[in-house]
């Protein structure tokens, strides 16, 4: 990873920074983003609808989901994965050689996720700017991307600044115990906090 350019994962190449598409401050459903196809040799399964009339958030910023639950590709010093929490006064930031970075909620037991709102780097000009979101059923299942109505890997369009949060709702939510952030695009450096909205089942 290069630090102080905006690329893609995986890339050394500056890309245009991405401004459209996404909504600010959680306070409305996003326009659908971007989609992905899925790689050759598999195709992704469509994404179970789960019942969440009023999703709240599940935990990251209040501290319900606990520091050993929050695991990440990577992180540089001081800059830990649990510190990924939106509006936390830190953030977490990847090493310097990570192409493929993922930051990963354990949530313990099964929950209806129905979407995702981050920020990047408190007071700074890092943040992610796209990302793809995987989940597990059961730790031990097969790992699933979330997809849109035609079964598309879907690319979310997160931040275009480092403090507003940023909340993009899932098509259709999903029942998970484990769910991956996977930033694909950022700038100058990969930097998140982070909120998981849904309903916790009784």
């Amino acid at each position: 990873m290069w630090y102080g350019e905006t690329h893609p994962a995986g890339t050394e190449k500056p890309i245009q920074a991405v401004t459209e598409n996404s909504t600010q401050g959680g306070s409305e459903k996003p326009t659908p983003s971007c989609t992905e196809k899925p790689t050759a040799g598999g195709t992704e399964n469509p994404t179970p609808a789960a019942e969440c009339s009023s999703p709240q958030p599940l935990g990251m910023e209040d501290g319900t989901i606990q520091d050993d639950r929050i695991t990440a590709s990577s992180s540089n010093n001081g800059y830990p994965a649990t510190d990924g929490r939106l509006n936390n006064h830190n953030r977490w930031l990847t090493g310097r050689a990570d192409g493929n970075p993922w930051i990963e909620v354990d949530l313990v037991r099964s929950t209806v996720v129905t979407g995702v709102t981050t920020q990047g780097s408190p007071g700074g000009s890092w943040y992610v700017m796209r990302y793809k979101v995987a989940y597990q059923q059961q730790p031990s299942s097969q790992r699933k991307h979330v997809t849109d109505g035609n079964r598309d890997i879907k690319v979310f369009i997160g931040n275009t600044d480092s403090d507003t949060p940023v909340t993009n709702l899932f098509d259709e939510s999903v029942e998970a115990t484990v769910v991956r952030i996977e930033p694909t695009e950022w700038n100058k450096g990969v930097a998140l906090r982070l909120e998981l909205l849904g309903c916790r089942r009784d």
